[in-house]
């Protein structure tokens, strides 16, 4: 079993699904939105976060998915809302997931790993 994890676009609807290193989705999620570059075109964004999380796995056919539902066992939600330039990072398992870090784009691109 993986440390699943999933990041919540707002608008569209659109979940990424990540089944390994879920703990490691918060970061790779920073590392795209800190390219300071399609915060307010959440298709493009959408692609940029998809891109950063599956590094090194393009011939691969299992362990990232894309979908428009939450899952229930993911213990990492990180949600964009490209409207309001915002994300929200909680942790937990399923449905009983507490807040761990919320603020702006500009704020998630320059907060420290240890901050979430």
């Amino acid at each position: 079993m993986g440390t699943r994890s999933q990041v919540h676009f707002i608008q569209s609807g659109v979940y990424l699904y990540q089944h390994w290193d879920g703990s490691l989705l918060p970061s790779r999620v920073q590392s795209a939105i800190s390219l300071n570059d399609r915060w307010d075109d959440e298709e493009y964004l959408t692609r940029i976060v998809f891109d950063s999380m599956k590094t090194e796995t393009a011939q691969k056919t299992t362990g990232y998915g894309i979908g428009t539902t939450r899952h229930g066992d993911i213990e990492f939600l990180v949600e964009i809302d490209c409207i309001r330039q915002t994300v929200k990072v909680s942790s937990g398992f399923g449905d009983d997931m507490d807040m761990i870090w919320t603020g702006t784009f500009e704020e998630f691109a320059r907060s420290n790993q240890g901050d979430y």
